[in-house]
């Protein structure tokens, strides 16, 4: 048997428009509406292949980041798989997901000056180097995780030849907007080319379950002040477009079970990454472990809340260089502020997170997917009702406030050229 894993890093829903995605969907469930747990990329992936709660599994940084939790790969492994993972992008290799699988390769191949995804390794890459080791290991039980950075582009693309705009009086990029533009085209563009190499993977091997989805989404023209960051007092903080909001254009991702064991259906409720492990193990029919906090999707019993949380503002602030580089430079990301949420089929509440966690933002976000209205003073029951529940979740969690490692100048030189700083 081969399952393969699918990441693909900053996947909208819409992204998956190749007609591969199409033929996948008609193999298996489809998820148009999979929320997941963070909105950047290692504390999602934890998510994604613990089944876990980032208060539960402790990853709640990009980079230098740990985990005890129980994943897929390990699982799986003493199941008697064959594992691997093939990344092309920066942060995760600088963590400890690597520990589960027997083979994990990270790819840096293309220096990548002009669109922000510093040095990674293109879809073509990753998926030969799959074909590859399943092509070495046929006829056994193998998994392959396989995490696409092709869709990684940063505001940064739009600064022709990489040079940065000024500065105003508020600390962010004058007349930006007049470089907006190229980066909606190529994002598609590339979801297109991540879309034929998996068709090709698909053809020259014998997949019996795949498992496509993304770690977060992006920012697009038109979303939320594109490209602009504003606080929850509406003063404009930074020229961010992923990683540091909840909204769902971040946090809204696909997700496709594509096999035998899985029923053909569309469901336009809400999921949740860390729903990905139970599930696979369900189908697989292998005991799901102890600490799990997601569900099997496999009934028709579906979670009714989803957790989402970034705390990209308060690491910066507190723990990086960044403090120090800021109050040198006027870089402006200091004032990002900490975020969690919870979000149900028909509302989502949003809350900076300091000594208290505090509604700022409440969205009916089934009348209104666009949360362009904020309803936080219209309906205070059901931000009552929302509170409630997400103090259950996170009245004890003291590691939102532990510090991260600090970072030397080369790591910070590739999160500032990845658009995280």
């Amino acid at each position: 048997m081969n399952i393969v894993l699918a990441s693909v890093d900053c996947a909208r829903p819409d992204a998956f428009g190749h007609r591969f995605f199409e033929r996948a969907r008609e193999r298996g469930s489809d998820y148009d509406t999979c929320i997941v747990q963070a909105p950047f990329t290692s504390p999602s992936h934890t998510s994604m292949l613990s089944g876990q709660y980032p208060f539960n599994h402790g990853v709640r940084w990009l980079i230098d980041y740990e985990t005890d939790a129980t994943t897929l790969p390990q699982i799986l492994s003493e199941e008697g798989f064959n594992t691997a993972g093939f990344t092309g992008g920066y942060p995760l290799p600088t963590g400890n997901l690597d520990e589960g699988f027997d083979t994990f390769e990270h790819y840096d191949t293309l220096e990548d000056r002009m669109e922000g995804r510093q040095d990674y390794g293109p879809a073509n890459l990753l998926v030969n180097r799959a074909i590859n080791w399943l092509d070495d290991n046929e006829g056994e039980d193998n998994f392959v995780f396989l995490h696409f950075f092709d869709l990684h582009f940063t505001l940064r693309s739009e600064f022709g030849n990489r040079e940065r705009p000024d500065f105003d009086d508020e600390h962010v990029y004058e007349n930006v907007e007049q470089y907006i533009g190229r980066q909606e085209r190529r994002y598609y563009e590339e979801a297109e080319e991540v879309g034929r190499q998996l068709e090709l993977l698909h053809d020259l091997v014998d997949v019996d379950v795949s498992v496509l989805t993304g770690d977060h989404g992006s920012k697009m023209p038109g979303e939320h002040g594109y490209p602009w960051v504003y606080d929850s007092t509406g003063r404009r903080v930074g020229s961010q477009f992923r990683a540091v909001e909840l909204y769902d254009n971040i946090l809204r991702v696909p997700l496709i079970f594509a096999g035998d064991a899985f029923p053909n259906r569309t469901v336009h409720r809400q999921v949740r990454s860390i729903d990905i492990v139970p599930t696979m193990l369900d189908a697989l029919d292998v005991g799901i472990p102890g600490g799990v906090d997601g569900q099997s999707l496999l009934d028709e019993h579906l979670p009714e809340y989803a957790y989402a949380e970034t705390y990209h503002g308060q690491l910066t602030t507190e723990n990086k260089l960044t403090y120090r580089m800021d109050q040198e430079f006027e870089f402006g990301w200091n004032d990002l502020e900490s975020l969690v949420a919870i979000r149900s089929n028909e509302w989502k509440l949003i809350c900076t997170v300091d000594d208290e966690v505090t509604p700022v933002e409440l969205y009916h976000v089934a009348q209104d997917p666009a949360e362009s209205r904020n309803r936080l003073e219209s309906d205070p029951d059901v931000v009552e009702d929302l509170l409630e529940r997400l103090h259950e979740w996170i009245a004890d969690d003291e590691q939102r406030y532990a510090t991260a490692a600090r970072v030397d100048e080369e790591t910070r030189g590739h999160l500032e050229d990845l658009g995280y700083l």
